[in-house]
């Protein structure tokens, strides 16, 4: 079925605001129009209820089409609602989508029921109605509830999950503004990397830069307004892979970006797992005290955008510049206005060329929690316990609830690590270049006949391609060379002025054979060490390394 034409599931699991808003409308000025006309119920039925958004067309039954009385036909069609918001066995809709689309039907029957109460005939069925989405709750879900007054409830999730704090200050204090609104950076790390089979948490690999990958997560970001960088990570984990020293993943972060010798690190050990990863939040906002404005950061990405005290989403628009990334349809999408306003948020669906790449904004951390406790109650309410809640289901339920507006916070630079597959294409793309320089990238010479050394031309085409290479930022150069360390200063004159980039240059090696020895493992799989013979004052290079 098309995104134009929807089911009730589908559509309460893609709508944006404004398809919603349509929706609770046209509903109530349909109910409304009928006044005390008979119709057929027996049109709504989730098989045949079929909504087209694009044209804004809902297959209401007309006016005097049936027997059954107007009350009793909207009563089929709450029943309607509800069966399709995957309560019924016969309607599917995919498990991550499952909290989503049931908290947006609940919403939209709320909407229903406010605008029918403005009227002095439809209101009388308000009461009746949500009696009777009660008691289709309470028999589908063996939840006893009242509707109305579910949201007062206090669900408990598991307050008894004890924490351990661990803080480095701030390495120095000069140079350094205090900003208006200091933002609080949370990363939450207690997942079991279910997508890195067999590897220690992925949060702990090691990047080609020799960071941890939690650090460099982080490393694009301009964190001018962020006081606090709060990481959360299972016990578990750092009594296997760490040594019991908590102490020693602090102490990584003094490795990281420049910025971050400012800036308050605080790990918070969680122990045990917890049940989703917005609890994991929950735990690491509950046990540091946070408050303010909070941005929740993945652990298994990276990309450039401001840290804010907003509310807003980091976004990536695919374009043809980044068609190179492998972007599954397990990301959240989103859709904007002109303006860059969020009017949709949704779980692994795609909805248009604009997805999350895992960086939630939110102006206050006590919101953040009231909309997670209200998702929870809905959770409990729907009987979807066993459904993991995802950020983008809280965004989505503030984004309905309140007036306030989420924004896309457009990012660059982004690096996708969250699959063992896509990190080690990542760390594929770096290399470290051993290269002979005489014979290799300069016509060979020697030190006692002529043609002497600093007298020959580089090899243009094999210099071109290691320019080319090193200016893109995965190539580290090192320069080997029987040359004895006393024509330093010459070879140096002689590189520069052909233009030959490094990073390093050994000099004084034997004149024979040289052999790259180098480990390898599942992080670093085989072969992790390879070697090129190029013939003599051979201009082809490029050919023996594009591979």
């Amino acid at each position: 079925m098309s995104m134009a034409y929807s089911d009730v599931s589908e559509f309460f699991r893609t709508c944006s605001i404004r398809d919603l808003q349509w929706f609770a409308s046209a509903s109530t000025e349909y109910f409304t129009s009928l006044r005390e006309s008979n119709v057929d119920a027996s049109a709504f039925t989730p098989k045949k209820f079929i909504i087209n958004r694009d044209e804004r067309t809902i297959p209401f039954p007309e006016a005097g089409s049936g027997s059954h009385f107007v009350l009793d036909a909207f009563g089929a069609f709450v029943t309607c609602l509800l069966s399709s918001a995957s309560w019924d066995s016969d309607v599917q809709v995919a498990k991550q989508s499952q909290i989503r689309c049931r908290n947006t039907t609940l919403i939209a029957l709320d909407l229903i029921y406010n605008k029918l109460a403005e009227d002095k005939l439809t209101a009388k069925w308000v009461p009746i109605a949500q009696k009777h989405q009660s008691g289709i709750l309470t028999s589908r879900t063996q939840v006893v509830s009242d509707f109305i007054s579910h949201r007062t409830s206090k669900i408990d999730i598991d307050s008894n999950i004890s924490s351990t704090i661990h803080t480095r200050p701030p390495l120095t204090t000069s140079n350094t503004t205090k900003p208006k609104e200091p933002v609080t950076l949370v990363m939450p790390c207690a997942g079991r990397s279910s997508r890195f089979p067999g590897h220690k948490p992925k949060w702990l690999l090691t990047q080609p830069n020799g960071r941890l990958m939690l650090v460099d997560a982080i490393g694009g970001l301009d964190l001018e307004n962020v006081t606090r960088v709060i990481v959360g990570v299972l016990q578990e984990h750092v009594s296997l892979h760490c040594g019991g020293e908590p102490e020693a993943i602090l102490a990584a972060f003094a490795d990281g970006p420049p910025h971050l010798r400012n800036i308050e690190i605080v790990l918070v050990v969680i122990e045990k797992e917890t049940i989703d990863q917005v609890q994991t939040i929950e735990r690491i906002l509950e046990a540091a005290s946070v408050t303010g404005p909070i941005f929740l950061k993945d652990c298994d990405n990276q990309f450039v955008c401001p840290v804010q005290p907003t509310n807003g989403v980091a976004t990536l628009e695919i374009t043809k510049d980044v068609l190179s990334l492998s972007i599954p349809a397990g990301k959240s999408y989103v859709s904007l206005t002109p303006s860059g306003v969020i009017t949709n948020i949704v779980e692994k669906v795609i909805l248009g060329n604009t997805f999350c790449v895992g960086g939630y904004s939110f102006a206050s951390v006590e919101a953040f929690k009231t909309h997670t406790q209200q998702c929870r109650e809905y959770r409990e309410l729907t009987c979807s316990a066993n459904t993991e809640l995802a950020v983008s289901d809280i965004i989505w339920l503030q984004m309905l609830t309140t007036s306030e507006p989420f924004v896309s916070i457009p990012v660059s630079g982004y690096e996708d690590w969250g699959t063992l597959s896509a990190w080690l294409d990542y760390t594929r793309s770096f290399k470290t270049l051993f290269c002979d320089v005489d014979g290799t990238l300069i016509k060979n010479s020697g030190q006692y006949f002529v043609p002497r050394w600093g007298t020959q031309p580089p090899l243009e085409d094999n210099v071109a391609y290691l320019k080319k290479s090193h200016k893109g930022g995965r190539t580290q150069i090192i320069l080997t060379t029987t040359r004895p360390e006393a024509f330093r200063e010459l070879t140096e004159k002689q590189l520069k002025e052909a233009g030959i980039p490094y990073d390093k240059l050994v000099l004084g090696l034997w004149h024979g054979q040289r052999v790259v020895i180098n480990d390898y493992a599942k992080t670093n799989p085989f072969p992790s060490a390879v070697a090129v013979n190029l013939k003599r004052n051979a201009d082809d290079l490029r050919e023996h390394l594009e591979y």
